[in-house]
């Protein structure tokens, strides 16, 4: 099967396959932490398998940890929900996209889905039957999108618009003014909004994170995941949560019932000691990464390469067009030849096929040792084309 005839998701998996064949494989493409989780929450999992591990729960998840969720929530991103019955725990955000999906669209559905975006959405969207109008963004806008492009796309089938902030893979993040703008269409057009605030607590240079359900007219239409994946380094946990209005979750809460029922108790017990115990760690990763995202934009631009401004997440998302190569051969001849794990671009979209996904999840080391690997790729084809 050629590269642009597999899913996305295929050609990421098949990297990553490929990777772990190599001794000295650098990661620069998956978006795991390389930090332990913390000290706390392993010694509240150790305690929870020795005396909680019998423990029933109910489909959404044990009640301490839902008022933990909507503490968490009402403080960080400025929403307050029941935990009675406006909050739901997942088993990562993965299960959470895919109910809030399932929640929301049916058979010949539309969702509008700005380009790039995380590949999987797309798998969901093509497991209900619905289906994806894309909207373009570009790196010399920052990856932008522009509502009034949003606008443009809706159809009478429009049933949903979809907003990744911090956005994987391309680093942006929604400002408040188009938060409201999406929020004026949404009521316009009866439709819901799908955020994803996965990367929140992530934003750098003094951007802010809003939240759409934060907004007047949002909260009564979003659906909002979120997880402990990336800033509790927990991402094989498999902690998330949805939140959202009484009337959009009571699907959601059937959903989770039906295809998976409650999460294990032990992970439940680890997000509650995450989200109610010590958070100093979050606050020495985040520094942790702000001194990595500088060592990659660094290498970046020592490359002669331009790339959209990353405003929050862990990733750069960087242009390869003068290589001249598509962005999946190019990863897949950085990992052979240097043994650089770096995520193609054309697996987010087939209109990114330029750009590839650099994350900066590794030590500072790793990072300047990779960058240089990928720098040598580059240099070679340079002499090699004369460019």
């Amino acid at each position: 099967m050629s590269n642009k005839a597999k899913r996305g998701t295929e050609i990421l998996y098949g990297l990553i396959g490929e990777a772990r064949q190599y001794d000295d494989a650098i990661i620069l493409g998956r978006g795991d932490p390389d930090f332990d989780t913390p000290a706390h929450i392993i010694d509240a999992a150790r305690h929870a398998m020795e005396h909680s591990s019998g423990e029933a729960s109910p489909p959404e998840g044990i009640l301490p940890l839902r008022r933990a969720i909507s503490d968490r929530v009402a403080r960080r991103n400025g929403v307050v929900y029941d935990p009675a019955d406006e909050i739901v725990f997942t088993n990562g955000g993965q299960e959470a996209l895919m109910l809030m999906i399932a929640a929301t669209l049916a058979p010949g559905d539309e969702i509008i889905v700005p380009e790039p975006n995380y590949n999987t959405y797309k798998d969901a969207v093509a497991f209900v039957g619905a289906s994806v109008v894309s909207v373009k963004t570009s790196a010399e806008q920052a990856f932008r999108t522009d509502p009034a492009e949003v606008r443009a796309a809706l159809t009478a089938r429009t049933k949903a618009i979809l907003l990744v902030s911090p956005n994987n893979p391309a680093a942006s993040v929604i400002s408040r003014a188009d938060q409201e703008a999406f929020i004026a269409i949404a009521r316009e057009r009866g439709l819901v909004l799908i955020a994803d605030d996965i990367y929140d607590v992530l934003t750098y240079d003094g951007i802010e994170h809003v939240s759409a359900a934060s907004l007047p007219g949002g909260r009564e239409r979003t659906l909002t995941l979120n997880a402990l994946s990336k800033t509790y380094a927990m991402t094989g946990w498999r902690t998330g949560w949805v939140t959202g209005p009484a009337d959009l979750m009571a699907t959601v809460r059937a959903l989770k019932a039906g295809v998976s029922g409650p999460a294990s108790i032990v992970a439940q017990y680890a997000a509650l000691a995450a989200l109610t115990g010590p958070q100093d760690e979050l606050e020495r990763m985040r520094s942790a990464y702000i001194e990595r995202r500088r060592i990659v934009l660094d290498a970046v631009k020592a490359m002669g390469l331009s790339f959209g401004q990353p405003q929050g997440g862990q990733f750069v998302f960087v242009d390869v067009s003068e290589t001249g190569m598509d962005s999946v051969e190019l990863a897949q001849k950085v990992l052979r030849e240097e043994h650089v794990l770096a995520y193609p671009g054309g697996a987010f979209s087939p209109d990114m096929s330029n750009f590839v996904r650099v994350t900066f999840l590794q030590s500072e080391d790793k990072l300047r040792d990779g960058m240089a690997r990928f720098k040598r790729v580059v240099d070679d084809i340079r002499r090699t084309t004369g460019q």
